[in-house]
């Protein structure tokens, strides 16, 4: 089996400032609204209904609808489901997938808070009402578990790690040199400013040369032999041939069959705060205007395993002793916090009796984002004393995001006073993100990624529609469903994901101030295809994971009128 050095594994785990993706710039600028559970229960197509502090972060009219004040409170409860299954030897078309795991994990969280106060001008014509709005809804949930694995005779994720640590000298990855090639004493420094070639380490690597997971191998007097690495998985023998740099050619092989395993979990979400002031003109125009502040927390950690099914198949010979690889772990952490400022200003009208119209446009929202991670590695032998682990120090960056403008516009019309229909578009150009440094002066940092995301990235599209009936006046039936796209590429391809979410609800309303409104959402991802190391061998491919993606949310929302 020949290796090949995939440098896109480089790439993205590299240490260096500018590792972020256009897809970090995805899963943070993108929302998937919650609110209250009447906004829920219709799906969110609250542009044209207001009336409701769910929607008024959807239009910032919505709360000048009424001629009162209100406040609410909004718990919620969702259930993550994920359902992974595993491909050792993934073939296009052909994929079979084995050892399917489901998993599934409940949050509980706060989706809506909030308040307006209703002020009467004391008009008949004009500016009728001013309603002021303090309201928090969350905009996104991030919960998520899955797990799975299989068994591989073919490929190893220390094999991966041997392949992307080529071209480093060990003692550079073991903290004995600088950048320069200079003997030094702190083992934290050299990563940070690169080797003699300007080449940065990724920090898994790192971990995986100090846990002794991987390793220099063959005749010491080769001119590459501290430059070249083998896993604890691996074999070799050499074929009496040198290279053109007289280097010795070896055949390196897999020890043996491993039993491998992937799992990963990820908590957090993103929030808006919004300051709301709303304007009713003759109770059939709402206008409305929302300083929006948006906090966002993502952690994700992953880990990767992988045992000798037979150790025997796996005997590493030292100078004084030989022993057997049994197991190894790599884990992987990391976490993001973001706070940003945005504007956002929308319309509702009555132009004729039952019909209204609606319209919003958000401004781009600035994201200070404060990112860490951190790599650890364990490997274990029969004999203990060869045992190895390292963690990396905890890397850090800060950064600013732009994330996209949003655009929605909205038709409701209401039958005969109880029932009410209504439907949202909402459109997203996500080519316009960006990511900026944190302060300072103009930096080509981003260049290559901000460019990336101009020429792939492009506009999503979300279809909202919801219903209302009362079959009397105390109490609503409710349902909605949502379609939301993920951006086309230029070239007209897509990320192949799609959102489709179903809600149902009810609700109470008291002849006093009290009302109760309850929601059940099913929303359906679509699936997700996971990679958990780089493909590095000519002749096979490495593992794929099939997740498939489910998530439940039971909301409650309490609420008076006064």
């Amino acid at each position: 089996m020949k290796k090949t050095f995939i440098a896109i594994t480089l790439l993205m785990t590299a240490v260096t400032a500018g590792a972020q993706t256009m897809y970090d710039a995805l899963t943070y600028s993108q929302n998937n609204y919650y609110g209250t559970a009447r906004s829920i229960g219709m799906g969110n197509a609250m542009t044209a209904v207001g009336g409701d502090l769910g929607s008024v972060g959807i239009n910032p009219a919505g709360s000048a609808v009424y001629n009162y004040s209100q406040f609410t409170i909004t718990p919620n409860v969702t259930l993550s489901s994920m359902n992974a299954s595993w491909s050792a030897y993934p073939i296009n078309g052909t994929d079979t997938f084995t050892g399917e795991v489901n998993r599934t994990l409940p949050r509980f969280t706060m989706p809506n808070i909030g308040a307006t106060i209703n002020f009467n001008t004391g008009r008949k014509r004009g500016l009728v009402g001013v309603t002021y709005g303090f309201v928090v809804n969350s905009v996104n949930n991030y919960t998520g578990q899955m797990m799975t694995g299989g068994q591989n005779d073919k490929t190893s994720y220390q094999s991966s790690m041997a392949v992307n640590a080529e071209g480093f000298d060990i003692d550079f990855l073991n903290g004995y040199l600088d950048g320069s090639g200079q003997s030094i004493d702190d083992w934290k420094h050299p990563y940070q400013n690169g080797d003699d070639r300007g080449y940065y380490a990724p920090w898994n690597v790192i971990a995986n040369a100090q846990a002794g997971a991987i390793a220099n191998f063959g005749d010491p007097n080769d001119p590459d032999y501290y430059y070249r690495y083998i896993a604890s998985t691996e074999g070799f023998s050499q074929t009496g041939e040198k290279d053109e740099y007289g280097n010795y050619i070896y055949d390196i092989f897999l020890g043996g069959p491993l039993n491998q395993s992937y799992g990963r979990k990820v908590t957090g979400g993103k929030t808006d705060a919004v300051l709301n002031l709303g304007f009713n003109f003759n109770n059939k125009f709402f206008l409305g205007a929302n300083l929006g502040i948006t906090s966002l927390n993502y952690n994700y950690d992953e880990y990767f395993k992988e045992a000798a099914v037979d150790p025997s198949d796996f005997r590493i010979d030292y100078d004084e002793a030989s022993t057997y690889f049994t197991d190894y772990r790599s884990r992987y952490s990391y976490s993001a916090d973001g706070t940003g400022v945005y504007g956002k200003l929308g319309f509702i009208a009555l132009p004729v009796e039952g019909l209204r119209i609606g319209a919003a446009i958000q401004t781009p929202t600035t994201l200070f984002i404060d990112e860490i991670w951190r790599n650890s590695v364990d490997v274990h032998y029969q004999n203990s004393q060869y045992d190895g682990d390292a963690t990396s120090p905890e890397g850090n960056y800060s950064y600013r995001l732009v994330t996209p403008y949003r655009v929605n516009a909205g038709l409701a019309y209401t039958f005969m006073g109880m029932a009410l229909l209504s439907a949202d578009y909402e459109m997203t150009d996500y080519s316009t993100m960006k990511f900026k440094e944190r302060e300072g002066s103009w930096s080509d940092t981003f260049d290559d990624v901000n460019s990336e995301i101009a020429g792939a990235m492009g506009k999503a599209h979300s279809l909202r529609v919801g219903m209302e009936v009362k079959p009397m006046p105390e109490f609503a039936i409710r349902a909605g469903y949502n379609f939301t796209t993920i951006p086309e590429y230029t070239s007209g391809t897509t990320l192949n994901d799609r959102l489709n979410a179903f809600s149902v609800g009810v609700g109470y309303s008291s002849k006093g101030s009290f009302f109760a409104d309850l929601a059940a959402r099913l929303t359906m991802f679509s699936d997700e295809e996971i990679f958990p190391y780089s493909d590095y061998l000519s002749d096979f491919a490495s593992p794929m994971i099939l997740n498939k993606r489910e998530r439940y949310d039971i909301t409650a929302t309490i609420g008076w009128r006064f």
